[in-house]
């Protein structure tokens, strides 16, 4: 049975989003650090690079399917995860390599999506645990 949230075999859209966005995250990780290495050594872009790989793993467990059976909600905090980081790694690309913001307070804000998706991870994890009870 298919419906919009799930796919032919069984795999859920969004754990199929957040996978590809895990690889995404992870190359780009790998991208800016190599562009820190041999382009522009700027703490802007190591700090994207960092933010990126830090969070690839996050989204790549956030895809596996006993995310959803254990936080039920697995794409909450993988949509605040990505947009987390296209603002905050866009953000400190863009001011490395052109010398300006995004928008005025784009990396803060990315920055904030991604700790709430951390501590969305904890509360979900936290209900799970306490509906097993």
């Amino acid at each position: 049975m298919t419906d919009a949230l799930n796919s032919p075999g069984g795999i859920s859209v969004a754990s199929t989003l957040s996978a590809v966005c895990a690889g995404l995250a992870g190359a780009a990780g790998v991208a800016l650090s190599a562009a820190a290495a041999h382009v522009d050594a700027s703490d802007f872009v190591r700090a994207a690079a960092g933010m990126c790989l830090a969070h690839a793993p996050l989204l790549l467990v956030l895809s596996l399917p006993g995310a959803r059976a254990r936080l039920r909600w697995p794409a909450i905090p993988a949509a605040m995860t990505v947009l987390g980081l296209l603002l905050f790694a866009g953000d400190m690309v863009r001011r490395a390599f052109f010398d300006a913001s995004l928008f005025a307070k784009a990396a803060p804000t990315g920055g904030m999506l991604m700790i709430g998706a951390w501590l969305t991870v904890a509360a979900l994890a936290a209900f799970a645990a306490m509906r097993r009870r």
